[in-house]
């Protein structure tokens, strides 16, 4: 399974060519942002619990990439949090 990443700097890059031009063309609305966030998080997790699973079971082959995963589900979420307490 693939993890997806927002891509921040696209993002600000559309934001700024917007407020240059004044159009909103290629424009991510925040909702849009939002829902594309809560997807990469609720994959992120998947990604990290099938890994914990494996662990349990025995069939993980590299630990550090467990690890790795973990991190990133854990971070994902934080990002996710700060993002609502903003909006």
């Amino acid at each position: 399974m693939m993890i997806s990443r927002i891509n921040m700097a696209q993002i600000i890059g559309n934001m700024n060519e917007s407020a240059k031009t004044g159009s909103l063309d290629g424009f991510l609305p925040f909702e849009d942002l939002l829902k594309e966030a809560v997807s990469a998080v609720e994959e992120t997790n998947a990604a990290s619990s099938i890994d914990m699973l494996k662990v349990s079971l025995g069939d993980a082959d590299a630990l550090h990439n467990v690890t790795i995963n973990a991190a990133k589900a854990d971070l994902a979420i934080q990002t996710l949090v700060a993002v609502r307490n903003k909006a």
